[in-house]
């Protein structure tokens, strides 16, 4: 099925929502200067906005869809345009992004440019398409959502202070020595889909995680389903030999690889444990409750 657009609203004004601390910024004045440079030769009407905290996005974002920005871009990672979707979602708003994260799952989804500049520039003219949010209890996501290894992988490289894709990997390897994952039922589409100890488990709204990761090659984030991704455990030696197939798209050549489409699910293990949205490590419930949101978010895609 070919992805739906909607024709492109011309846009009176624009607000960029600003992370300073995104993985590859690479400082804010460049970024703020390619702004200035695309916006101000387009005479276009637009706010740059910087945060300066974690979660402050989200208020940014509300207050300038309550008082009229009629495009709101991100401009950071995924973790960014989280904060950003909760503070418009169920606004008259659209959402963009300039790619500017160390994964970027969300752009190399949808095949954003990750050069600012180009990405910039494709917004003047956008096409639109509403995109699915994820939910697990009471929590969205964009991209995916984990209870895994994955989750503790989140957990180590948020407390880290080396950033970038050799972050992740080195992370991984040190949580994939010690990690023993607890029992764990799901229930999807109206009966038992799995219980056993997985070595990762994935709700899915996008292709991967980011940094050129592919868990649900058949995801589509505009299809109201999410992707049900679950990986058993695996030797170290196994996991090793089978990584490649994490990234070229074959990921269902890995021993022990479980997908399903489904709209909601309910998983449910032995004690509370780690979780991430987007990437953000957070402490989840015993008992976690996933749905999703079709169409929840009108994206504005670059051209």
């Amino acid at each position: 099925m070919s992805v739906q657009f909607e024709k492109a609203p011309h846009f009176e004004r624009t607000t960029f929502i600003l992370n300073p601390r995104s993985g590859t910024l690479g400082g804010k004045r460049s970024i703020i200067r390619q702004i200035d440079r695309v916006w101000g030769d387009a005479s276009r009407n637009y706010t740059i906005l910087v945060t300066t905290r974690a979660g402050e996005g989200t208020r940014l974002a509300r207050i300038e869809a309550e008082r009229g920005s009629e495009l709101i871009v991100a401009v950071g990672g995924d973790g960014t345009l989280n904060e950003v979707v909760k503070g418009v979602l169920g606004r008259e708003a659209c959402v963009g992004l300039i790619p500017a994260g160390s994964g970027n799952g969300f752009a190399r989804h949808w095949g954003i440019s990750l050069n600012p500049t180009i990405a910039c520039k494709g917004l003047l003219h956008p096409r639109i398409v509403r995109c699915d949010v994820g939910k697990a209890d009471d929590y969205l996501f964009l991209v995916t959502f984990g209870c895994g290894l994955d989750a503790v992988i989140s957990h180590r490289y948020a407390t880290s202070t080396f950033r970038g894709l050799f972050s992740y990997f080195y992370h991984g390897l040190r949580a994939f020595s010690s990690y023993q994952s607890p029992v764990v039922t799901v229930h999807a589409n109206g009966h038992m889909e799995y219980t056993g100890q997985p070595l990762l488990l994935t709700l899915a709204n996008t292709k991967g995680y980011g940094g050129g990761t592919v868990i649900a090659p058949q995801a589509r984030a505009d299809d109201g389903l999410l992707d049900l991704c679950i990986i058993d455990p695996l030797s170290l030696r196994t996991s090793l030999y089978h990584l490649r197939n994490l990234f070229n798209g074959r990921i269902e050549r890995i021993p022990g690889y479980h997908h399903t489409q489904i709209r909601e699910a309910k998983i449910q293990r032995q004690e509370r444990g780690p979780i991430h949205v987007d990437g953000e490590s957070l402490m989840g419930n015993r008992e976690i409750m996933m749905s999703v949101l079709p169409g929840a978010v009108p994206f504005a895609l670059p051209t």
